[in-house]
């Protein structure tokens, strides 16, 4: 059997643990960490020459943010149907198109830069072009990531998909400032536009084909509503969700403030100030290793909602922080929380849904992490009527508060992760009253590789 062909079912059931580093032994699977480290470079280098870009064209930071909010108001106008293409459409293909999509764009911006034809609306239409080929790209993503390596080793792989991430927030910023410095807005699109390129050669030499699942069959509305009360019926899910919505509008909004909380209130300049933000990603570069390490757990919501809790309380003591070195730490201290949370927030929805349901759950998570951009709008307004101390302080209390209450009323933190066909024999369980099967190696789904894992 070619060991470099992972299931054609749609859901392999358990695959042996193995050790964290060992994943990348996997050829499909190095391959699809590669592509997403290179994407996930080149989004966070490109929001930092957008931004860059937008203010030179206007001179006005209300057109950096607003922009900038763009790339990800389309999740939550299409996060659900982004989980829905994942349930629906091969998601090789899904990633490819995505990919193709980035190229294409910044094919259009270098070409429009070099004839001087740029102008402020192109950088609206492209930025949105941009957010959606993202959110359309993660489901599938992480679906096809738990399809590759199985129930047992996807929270070491998820925490490698947060180091992606980390890498982005560190490389991407500093590979822009430098492009720009030295050859301008067309060198830094023209590279974008290479690392891109190689993006999509990547993902093309993933050779696994993961089938889509029954849901495919399903009308596209009764798909969507089947999905919607799912995750909403789920326990579990449903306090994913809830956590979601708390930390991407009380917790990530204040992002944008950093910058103007280390100029005004700590009083240091841009070097300094980048120096400052870095401490983010190293302290989530470090809590993500410690997921790698850390690797299966039966309780996968503790983690989560002790990573939300810490970024939350980093965040309180950093707008406390009168002291420099202090922020630094309280930074770092974010950092951590951003792994824990980063790292189960998909990984439960993975683990809890259901084979076709998963990447609709998927779906429904991106829909509350929309919210985003609007918690970037209050914490602005905030900000301006008062300051970005007090709007980062109270965003966090106001989190810390409803973290509380969301860990006393859904099982995220009491009761292990349960795995979406354990629910579903259990259910069935108690409506007919028999006992559950054993579950055995074999998915009837043509040929999973059970007795070990796929070798390069």
């Amino acid at each position: 059997m070619d060991h470099s062909q992972a299931s054609t079912g749609p859901d392999p059931i358990k695959r042996p643990r193995v050790p964290a580093w060992s994943l990348f032994q996997i050829r499909d699977y190095r391959y699809l960490w590669s592509s997403a480290a290179l994407n996930n470079t080149c989004m966070f280098m490109d929001v930092v020459v957008l931004a860059l870009l937008v203010l030179k064209l206007t001179d006005s930071a209300w057109w950096v943010a607003l922009v900038g909010s763009l790339r990800f108001m389309p999740w939550l106008i299409f996060g659900i149907f982004a989980g829905l293409i994942a349930d629906r459409v091969n998601r090789w293909r899904v990633m490819v198109a995505s990919r193709s999509i980035n190229v294409l764009v910044m094919i259009v911006l270098l070409v429009l830069l070099v004839t001087d034809w740029l102008q402020l609306w192109h950088l609206l239409i492209t930025t949105l072009v941009l957010g959606w080929a993202f959110v359309t790209d993660v489901p599938s993503r992480h679906s096809f990531i738990y399809d590759l390596v199985g129930q047992q080793n996807v929270v070491r792989a998820m925490s490698l998909e947060t180091i992606t991430f980390t890498i982005g927030t560190i490389v991407g910023p500093l590979m822009a400032g430098l492009l720009i410095e030295v050859a301008d807005f067309t060198g830094a699109y023209l590279f974008l536009m290479s690392v891109y390129v190689l993006a999509v050669f990547t993902i093309i030499r993933v050779k696994s084909r993961i089938s889509r699942s029954s849901t495919g069959q399903q009308p596209l509305l009764q798909s969507f509503a089947g999905g919607l009360r799912y995750s909403l019926q789920n326990s579990t899910i449903r306090g994913v969700l809830i956590i979601t919505l708390i930390m991407n509008f009380m917790g990530f909004s204040a992002m944008q403030m950093f910058p103007v909380v280390a100029k005004d209130h700590l009083e240091v300049g841009p070097g300094l100030t980048g120096i400052l933000i870095s401490a983010h990603g190293i302290g989530s570069l470090l809590g993500a290793s410690l997921m790698v390490y850390i690797g299966a757990t039966r309780y996968h919501g503790r983690i989560f909602a002790l990573g939300s809790s810490l970024y939350l309380a980093g965040l309180l003591f950093f707008a406390l922080s009168p002291w420099y070195p202090l922020s630094f730490v309280m930074l770092m201290v974010v950092g951590l929380g951003t792994a824990g949370f980063g790292t189960m927030q998909s990984t439960i929805i993975l683990i809890s849904a259901t084979p076709e349901r998963r990447g609709m759950a998927l779906g429904v998570l991106g829909l509350c992490i929309g919210v985003g951009p609007l918690g970037m709008i209050q914490m602005g307004a905030v900000a301006s009527l008062l300051n970005p101390q007090v709007a980062i302080g109270i965003s966090a209390v106001t989190g810390l508060f409803l973290m509380v209450l969301v860990i006393m009323l859904t099982p995220l933190v009491w009761r292990p992760t349960a795995t979406g066909t354990d629910s579903l024999e259990s259910s069935e369980d108690s409506a007919t009253g028999s006992s559950v099967p054993e579950l055995t190696q074999g998915d009837g789904g043509g040929g999973s590789p059970q007795e070990g894992l796929p070798q390069a």
